[in-house]
């Protein structure tokens, strides 16, 4: 258990990248197959016969792929590369002609399946190489990916911005009817208010004019009876003057009484109007100050409900992101335990 080397993310994502042709030896013991690039395979005795150190066949070139350009080595210390004729394929013709073909057999330079033989260090170097080749490929793999990841982030936030930009223009746009409509609202409210000012005004100037043809139709009565009873004082002065005199005097108080009454009653009826035009008008702006109030109350009751129900809404989506994200790593720990599980029983049963 504690002498199993643990697998490190790097060596998994290594694993995914494909190792360069000739990395897996074909030939020898299975754990050879298994073993890193990196590792040097060790020299074990075995029969004659058994296996034989081979890089690729008669004709095919060796140091194939290209790596990207590296100063590490300049001088060729670590990994060499030197001339090798059997691997040249401009003389894949020669060698493979059978005369040759038996001359190196028998030199014991090249297999039956026109495999190129070689020492245990050269094919060590060979590893070294393809070891290279490997971790180009890996470099290479890795920059993809992170030129991929910041592609992505990048975009993901561009959505993001945008997503955000039209949440705010449609919060705008709802912000602009609903004031464009506060506005009509307010506009229609005060037209009907003017438009009942004017019928008041209306009215009043009706009832002014009728009150004046009442009044100039009293004078008119009035002054035909004055005519009448002048008419008939004159005559009965004729008859007697003393008695007649009396009768008028009094009458005349009487007049005088009256038309101070009928100028009492005149001006109270006028206070009466005033009174009541101005109780209207202050009736009519104490209830557009509370219409208004009411409009600004519900407006900002509204904005708070919208604010609480988005607020909740983020909240449910965050707990539901962060209960997935939990269920991965569970998910992700139990298939890697069950993994070195199913390893640790695979290498009990090998020692065995």
């Amino acid at each position: 258990m504690i002498g199993i080397k643990r697998i490190t993310d790097l060596e998994r994502f290594a694993e995914t990248v494909p190792k360069p042709k000739g990395a897996v030896p074909g030939f020898g013991l299975p754990g050879w197959k298994m073993m890193p690039l990196e590792h040097k395979i060790p020299m074990i005795p075995g029969p004659k016969g058994a296996y034989s150190f081979t890089r690729r066949k008669v004709g095919k070139k060796l140091w194939g792929p290209k790596l990207e350009f590296d100063l590490s080595d300049p001088y060729c210390h670590e990994t060499k590369f030197p001339y090798e004729p059997l691997h040249d394929e401009h003389l894949f013709e020669f060698f493979s002609r059978p005369i040759n073909q038996r001359c190196l057999l028998k030199a014991d330079l090249i297999t039956d399946g026109m495999d190129v033989k070689c020492s245990l260090r050269d094919y060590n170097g060979y590893r070294k190489y393809l070891r290279q080749v490997h971790a180009d490929r890996i470099k290479r793999e890795l920059r993809r990916r992170d030129r991929l990841f910041v592609e992505r982030t990048a975009l993901r936030f561009a959505e993001d911005q945008a997503r955000k930009e039209a949440e705010r223009l449609k919060e705008r746009e709802k912000l602009a009817s609903e004031r464009q409509r506060l506005v009509q609202q307010q506009l229609f409210q005060e037209e009907l208010r003017i438009r009942k000012l004017k019928e008041r005004a209306c009215r009043t100037r009706r009832r002014l004019k009728l009150l004046r043809l009442i009044k100039q139709e009293e004078r008119r009565l009035i002054n035909i009876k004055y005519e009448k009873r002048a008419e008939q004082i004159r005559q009965k002065c004729k008859i007697a003057t003393e008695i007649t005199r009396r009768k008028v005097i009094d009458t005349l108080v009487d007049w005088k009484k009256k038309d101070k009454a009928r100028k009492k009653a005149k001006e109270k009826r006028l206070l009466d109007i005033e009174q009541r035009k101005q109780k209207e008008m202050e009736e009519s702006k104490q209830k557009f100050i509370r219409k208004e109030n009411l409009t600004l109350a519900n407006f900002r009751w509204r904005k708070k409900q919208q604010f609480q129900e988005r607020d909740i809404a983020k909240q449910k989506v965050l707990l539901q992101r962060i209960d997935i994200r939990r269920q991965k790593f569970i998910e992700d720990y139990n298939e890697r335990i069950n993994k070195e599980t199913a390893k640790m029983k695979s290498n009990a049963m090998r020692k065995d």
